[in-house]
């Protein structure tokens, strides 16, 4: 079992210049192949630029990330990013978004429309295919958003705060098609929110960081079934275990916000 390692990895922005920001600090987190990870933490902590690095995008200052023993240097299909804003090119349709990947792999014709047809069916959009990204809702073209990951069978999905745009409702049914999928497709996922009812809802594991820069404070591994009801009293003693966890952190980081 190898899957994701990240090993004494720091980040700074700016380093060398006048204001170098320290983004995260010796941080070490495996992610076994098929788990779900959730990133909790206080806003600027380095939890999306711990993404960036895994992804490909950007490099550590110092410390390693492997993947399947092989170092990451690059963006690579086996591991995509998915955002907030789900990013879908305008002049395209549903389809052509799901398969633009595959499209530019050079993957034939009718293999791009099998795929989209049985990814768009997969994500609860099989009647959307042909309608351009404006025509949907923001929960659809997330549903969207994932299926184009989806299409290139990534072994890794990095997801940054993905829902946060999204009614209470929405984001709800938007977790169940995230479950649905991630059981489907064995993909490990890192998924980053500042939700703690989101955490507790998707995570086999979730790994608490501390204030800029950011380093691990906790993790607390939920061995439970899923759906998960979070007003039962073991979800509320959970949730008020990450609250007391996030607490100190939140309060550190707006005293660091005040001083700067």
């Amino acid at each position: 079992m190898l899957g994701l390692s990240i090993k004494d990895v720091s980040k700074i922005w700016n380093p060398g210049g006048p204001d170098p920001v320290p983004a995260v600090s010796n941080l070490t987190l495996d992610v076994a192949p098929a788990e779900f990870v959730v990133l909790l933490g206080p806003s600027g902590c380095g939890k999306s630029s711990l993404l960036y690095i895994v992804a490909g995008l950007e490099q550590p200052t110092s410390g390693t990330v492997t993947f399947d023993g092989l170092p990451i240097t690059e963006p690579s299909p086996e591991r995509s990013l998915i955002f907030q804003e789900a990013s879908l090119y305008p002049w395209l349709t549903v389809k052509d978004n799901v398969t633009f990947g595959l499209k530019i792999n050079h993957t034939a014709p009718a293999k791009r429309e099998a795929a989209a047809q049985k990814l768009l069916k997969l994500v609860g959009l099989g009647n959307a295919g042909n309608k351009r990204p404006h025509e949907l809702s923001g929960g659809m073209r997330q549903r969207a958003a994932l299926a184009r990951a989806l299409a290139m069978r990534p072994k890794v999905m990095l997801m940054d705060e993905p829902f946060a745009a999204l009614d209470i409702q929405t984001r709800a049914r938007m977790q169940g098609h995230l479950l649905d999928i991630w059981e489907s497709s064995k993909a490990s996922i890192l998924l980053v929110t500042h939700s703690i009812d989101e955490a507790l809802a998707l995570a086999d594991r979730i790994v608490v960081f501390t204030s800029r820069p950011g380093r691990i404070k906790a993790e607390i591994t939920l061995d439970l079934p899923r759906p998960r009801d979070l007003r039962s009293p073991e979800m509320v003693d959970y949730a008020r275990r990450c609250e007391a966890l996030l607490a100190e952190e939140v309060e550190r980081a707006f005293k660091e916000q005040e001083l700067a």
